[in-house]
């Protein structure tokens, strides 16, 4: 059973917790992951900015993005999705990426939250999890996670690309109404709403797999 480790915890404001919880400087190694979008890059599916923000929107609306906020969601109301969790990864590295994400978050919330998370989580439901006990109420975390995904991909497109930073500025203020809009969909999704046709970014992510120059993991 999940306990509180430490009896004296803090009376957090959940608007604290979000930003620190997916701020860079909360030490998962979010930046160690492309998502497959190096490759896709690299295979000139990506080229400028209209093409990145395209391939976000897409991921956030009928891949990936749209598949970990359902599964955050459904974890967060009680449902044990753990293992379809990592079930859905699309490739071997996706797996990695949501194993090794899952890891060091849960790592941080037990050691210096005071929160005894369950371990082996992937990545969505240890947010999930972290987010209920802290008592976050579930639209925001879904948008915080979601726009933390995001941003995620605009930083790893503006330095690969490359693109200025200006332009990464510009695709995630197109992007911030379409995260809300989303994250308000999939607050209300149960497990039979997932579905992914985000079939080129899949592919990508199991082609990173054999690309032998690489910056980042996934």
């Amino acid at each position: 059973m999940d306990t509180n480790t430490n009896k004296n915890s803090y009376n957090f404001d959940y608007h604290q917790l979000l930003a620190s919880w997916f701020s860079p400087s909360f030490p998962i190694g979010s930046y160690n992951f492309s998502h497959g979008l190096e490759a896709a890059i690299e295979l000139n599916f990506i080229k400028d900015e209209f093409n990145l923000k395209n391939w976000i929107h897409h991921l956030i609306t009928y891949g990936s993005g749209k598949t970990d906020c359902i599964l955050l969601v459904n974890s967060y109301k009680g449902q044990d999705v753990n293992e379809l969790a990592f079930a859905l990864c699309s490739s071997k590295e996706r797996w990695i990426e949501t194993k090794q994400l899952g890891k060091a978050f849960c790592k941080n919330i037990s050691e210096n939250w005071g929160y005894n998370i369950k371990k082996n989580l992937a990545y969505p439901v240890a947010v999930s999890l972290a987010g209920l006990y802290f008592k976050i109420p579930l639209k925001h975390l879904v948008i915080a996670y979601l726009q933390s995904f995001v941003a995620n991909l605009v930083n790893i497109g503006v330095k690969h690309i490359p693109l200025g930073q200006s332009a990464g500025q510009k695709i995630l203020i197109e992007l911030i109404p379409i995260i809300k809009n989303q994250a308000l969909i999939y607050e209300e999704c149960g497990i039979n709403d997932i579905g992914n046709s985000a079939f080129i970014a899949d592919l990508s992510s199991m082609y990173h797999e054999t690309l032998k120059n690489r910056i980042y993991q996934t």
